[in-house]
């Protein structure tokens, strides 16, 4: 018989129909039962208004970066918008299974519970190049591009000797080593160091040390993230 038109327009807008209709039921069961959101990624063009949930961290205002939180259906999915500070060091990093992530947003440090969708810990100083996070004593491991810092609870904990000319990147954490470059040049030559966080021993090539007395000599004692 001759196609009817009518009817297969009839029938695809009751199969698009049946289909939000189901994937609204999984969202609205996985609201009230969410599957823990397990998966991370930084968005790096802004989302279409209304494709996803939003969630703001500090971002009202100035530079944000994107990320996508996920289960591992993609049913249950979120974006949040943080806030970032001056350097380049934007990624987000799984630190506890099944749903910790650590965000390092331009330097901004948010510990993120992607499931419930809430600020576990941050620490968002101007001074810090890039951060990690040591999810066995749950502290910030952070840098001014000098030096290695241990925050927690907002405080420094403790502090490498100077490691650095003017400039650290990278930092990675691994077992409980933390690693990254260091300038050790003035024309930006650059040096691997290593981190031991329980014996607190940094490896590196060069040695800036002795320019702490200086340094120490030259300015007030003060905490370094209130005047520098």
């Amino acid at each position: 018989s001759p196609l009817n038109w009518g009817e297969h327009f009839q029938r695809q807008e009751l199969f698009a129909f049946r289909c939000l209709t189901r994937l609204t039921w999984h969202r609205k069961m996985s609201q009230k039962n969410p599957e823990p959101c397990e998966l991370a990624e930084v968005v790096h063009e802004k989302p279409l208004s209304g494709a996803f949930e939003e969630v703001l961290f500090g971002s009202d205002r100035g530079n944000t970066l994107w990320v996508k939180f996920s289960d591992k259906e993609g049913i249950n999915e979120w974006v949040g918008k943080f806030g970032t500070g001056g350097f380049s060091a934007s990624r987000v990093t799984k630190v506890e299974e099944p749903d910790k992530f650590l965000v390092c947003a331009g330097g901004f440090a948010y510990l993120i519970n992607a499931t419930n969708r809430q600020i576990v810990d941050k620490f968002c100083n101007e001074f810090v190049y890039d951060v990690v996070y040591d999810s066995q004593n749950k502290n910030f491991v952070v840098t001014d591009g000098i030096r290695i810092r241990i925050i927690g609870a907002g405080h420094e904990i403790w502090a490498s000797k100077r490691i650095a000319l003017d400039g650290i990147r990278d930092l990675k954490f691994e077992g409980r080593i933390v690693s990254g470059l260091a300038e050790v040049g003035f024309k930006g030559e650059e040096e691997e160091f290593t981190f031991n966080m329980d014996t607190r021993e940094v490896k590196i090539a060069v040695d800036f040390s002795s320019w702490d007395a200086l340094l120490k000599n030259s300015r007030k004692t003060k905490p370094w993230w209130k005047f520098w």
